[in-house]
């Protein structure tokens, strides 16, 4: 609950806590100083009562006998409220008793020995007593000898309780008044001034840059307010800066991507002009023989139909050309995509490529793969760039596998999280492989191990900034056989 507590409350409860410790300590001091006054007033009326009574006392004594009862009860009538006791000496090796009590069998017994001692004061259960000694001339000249003790004793009343009453009242009054006043000001000159910095920090929290705060004072908090002012300014610059970088750095890629395409439609172009001239040869052959059998209708029949599969052949060859140079490049919309078909159409597109570099390839789909939310063009060129690559590292001829696969896992860096639906696509051959020395580099731009063939090194930086932006990543592992494996996570 305390985190609740406002700082305005807190300094006026830590104010009201401080002066009530202050008033309660002065209020001590006060009663005691009062208390210490009545002692020295009680002392001193003491003294002058105990010292007409020694005179009297001491005038009618006589023997052993000091006073009678009935002028003992005289005496007191005439002290104003104190009770007199004249312990005489005979009394002084009595035990202690309710009547003669071992402080005043102390006090007698010193009284006799030291009888120019001074008198002895104290308060017991808020009675102040006063003893002095009873004196009679003694045998040696100008000796005194002690004839026993007279004791006045009054209720003290130190500290009566309007004393206290007043002194509860003080605090009380003085505390109600200083944390009112305190309150009043810290909500004045803490608390709004707080109140409205948290009002523009929660404004910023939720991307308002444009909050400022008046700095009305020349305090902390005034200097406090001139900071925060300050701070949304630089945020709003760097936030421009941001978004024109972020805007400069789209632009860029959008022209990596584009460079990238264009290489590989180049490629694919010069693949296709090759392709294309198998049939082109054998439309000319059977033109050559219809020409020649022009008479023979069965055999002119024949040719005609080579020819036109031949046509359509070159005809399907360059729609697929078309059909990808015409995509665009850049963030499209997002759809639905199966990337079992996905895979199929763009090994059909490369299908001449893997026969002239004499790749033998497989494609294994998954059965009732989920879709996955993506740019299908975008992604069809991530395929394309594997595969092309794939077929670069292995210029002998070898094998070539695509496969698509279903599985659940945690994304790399976050293993203590949830485990998440993952739809993958692998591209696996049996090449050179990826020594591990450039691992981390392959995916930078313009990293190349293409020299003097033609690789521009945008490849796979072009392909790993795409699965990214699909919240997804590319890992790399080495094929058992030889070769590498690309494996492309993307979320189900």
């Amino acid at each position: 609950m305390l985190g609740d507590v406002k700082v305005a409350t807190r300094i006026t409860v830590a104010t009201a806590v401080v002066v009530a410790l202050a008033s309660a300590a002065y209020a001590y001091f006060d009663l005691r100083a009062r208390r210490a006054e009545r002692i020295e007033q009680l002392e001193r009326e003491a003294r002058s009562v105990a010292g007409a009574l020694r005179w009297n006392v001491e005038s009618t004594s006589s023997g052993s006998r000091i006073v009678s009862d009935l002028q003992l009860a005289a005496l007191e009538r005439s002290t104003n409220g104190w009770t007199l006791k004249v312990v005489p000496r005979t009394r002084k090796n009595e035990p202690a008793s309710p009547e003669l009590t071992t402080r005043e069998l102390g006090w007698l017994n010193t009284l006799l020995e030291v009888p120019s001692r001074a008198p002895f004061s104290t308060t017991i259960d808020d009675t102040y007593y006063y003893a002095i000694s009873l004196r009679a001339a003694g045998p040696e000249p100008g000796g005194v000898t002690g004839l026993g003790m007279l004791e006045i004793s009054k209720p003290a009343d130190l500290l009566t309780g309007d004393d206290l009453g007043r002194a509860l009242s003080l605090i009380v009054l003085i505390v109600g008044i200083t944390t009112l006043m305190v309150g009043v000001l810290a909500s004045r000159f803490v608390s709004r001034p707080i109140t409205k910095l948290l009002r523009g920090i929660d404004d910023v929290a939720k991307g308002d840059l444009s909050h400022v705060i008046l700095s009305e004072r020349d305090d902390e908090i005034g200097q406090i307010a001139t900071r925060f002012n300050e701070m949304t300014f630089s945020l709003r610059e760097s936030r421009g800066e941001t978004q024109r970088q972020n805007e400069a750095k789209l632009a860029l890629e959008q022209r990596l991507g584009q460079t990238e395409k264009l290489a590989t439609i180049g490629q694919l172009a010069a693949e296709i002009a090759h392709e294309v001239g198998t049939p082109l040869n054998v439309i000319a052959g059977r033109a050559k023989s219809i020409k020649r059998k022009s008479k023979d209708p069965e055999v002119v029949e024949k040719n005609a139909e080579i020819v036109a599969e031949q046509t359509a052949r070159i005809t399907r060859i360059i729609q697929r050309l078309l059909d990808f140079t015409r995509r665009k490049v850049g963030t499209t919309g997002k759809s639905e995509v199966n990337l079992n078909e996905l895979s199929l159409t763009t090994m059909e597109l490369l299908a001449g490529q893997f026969s002239a570099a004499k790749v033998k390839t497989r494609l294994e789909r998954a059965e009732g793969l989920p879709r996955v939310s993506g740019d299908p063009d975008r992604l069809q060129q991530v395929l394309i760039n594997l595969l092309l690559n794939a077929v670069q590292a292995m210029p002998d001829g070898g094998s070539l596998a695509v496969e698509t696969r279903l599985l659940t896992r945690t994304r790399p860096g976050l293993e203590g999280s949830a485990e998440q639906a993952f739809v993958t696509f692998s591209v696996r051959d049996t090449g050179k492989g990826v020594p591990d020395d450039i691992r981390d580099k392959i995916f930078d731009p313009f990293y190349t191990t293409k020299e003097g063939t033609g690789g521009t090194g945008l490849g796979l930086a072009v392909c790993s900034g795409i699965v990214k932006e699909h919240d997804g990543w590319i890992d790399l592992e080495s094929n058992e056989g030889g070769g590498t494996v690309f494996r492309v996570y993307l979320p189900a």
